[in-house]
């Protein structure tokens, strides 16, 4: 990937998601989250309703496009 931040953040979640062609509904359904909470994690951090995604999801994502 090209402008990878590191670890999680809304850019290298959305940078993910289109590389790897993934719907919100399929990393959302993977990681066992709401659309609700999903759609938060896409939100700048300066959003006051901005949630940071955690560490675990994070890695369960990575995980499953490194295995494809």
């Amino acid at each position: 990937m090209t402008d990878f931040e590191l670890g999680y953040t809304p850019n290298n979640l959305k940078k993910v998601m289109k590389e790897h062609s993934l719907s919100q509904k399929e990393v959302y359904e993977l990681i066992g989250k709401t659309r609700g909470v999903f759609s938060k994690y896409l939100l700048e951090p300066e959003n006051k309703n901005f949630v940071s995604m955690n560490h675990k999801d994070w890695v369960k994502l990575i995980k499953h496009v490194s295995s494809k």
